[in-house]
C-alpha cells in the first residue's frame, strides 16, 4: 500500500479551512491546517507536506510572504503552492504566478475544480515523502 500524500491548508478563515480539509480527506489525502500565515510557515517545516493550499489575503503575513519564505529555505523551496484568494485581480494573478506558486484559484471555488488541480499537481510530482521527509518507493 502507498503512502497518502500530505497537504497542508493555510488560511485564516475557519469555514475556508474546513471546506478544504474535508474536500481533501474525502479524496484521501492527509490534511494539516495552518490557521494563518505564521503557523502555516512551522507546520511546513514540522509537517513536510506534498503540497500546500494558502490563501493569499490572511492578518498576520500574507500569501506572496508566505510563499516568500517557503522559497527561502532548502527544506520547502520546492514544495509546490496552490494560492486560494478572493482577489482575481490580473495584477495580483501575474504576482502570484511570477513569485512562483503552480495555480491560482479564486473564491468562491467548486470543489471538484481545486481536487483537480490538486491531483494534476502531485501527479506530476515525485512519489508521497515517508514520515522522514524520504520519498517513497510506492
Amino acid at each position: 500500500m502507498s503512502k497518502q500524500y500530505k497537504v497542508l491548508a493555510i488560511d485564516d478563515e475557519e469555514d475556508n479551512r474546513m471546506l478544504v480539509r474535508a474536500a481533501l480527506e474525502s479524496d484521501d489525502y492527509l490534511v494539516e491546517i495552518g490557521i494563518n500565515g505564521e503557523d502555516g510557515l512551522k507546520k511546513a517545516e514540522t509537517f513536510m507536506p506534498d503540497l500546500i493550499i494558502c490563501d493569499m489575503m490572511m492578518p498576520d503575513i500574507d500569501g506572496f510572504e508566505v510563499l516568500k519564505r517557503l522559497r527561502a529555505k532548502d527544506s520547502t523551496f520546492a514544495i509546490p503552492v496552490i494560492m486560494l484568494t478572493g482577489i482575481d485581480s490580473r495584477d495580483k494573478v501575474r504576482q502570484a504566478l511570477d513569485s512562483g506558486i503552480d495555480y491560482y484559484v479564486t473564491k468562491p471555488f467548486e470543489i471538484g475544480d481545486l481536487l483537480a488541480k490538486v491531483e494534476t499537481i502531485l501527479k506530476n510530482s515525485p512519489s508521497p515523502t515517508d514520515d522522514n521527509g524520504i520519498p517513497g518507493l510506492f
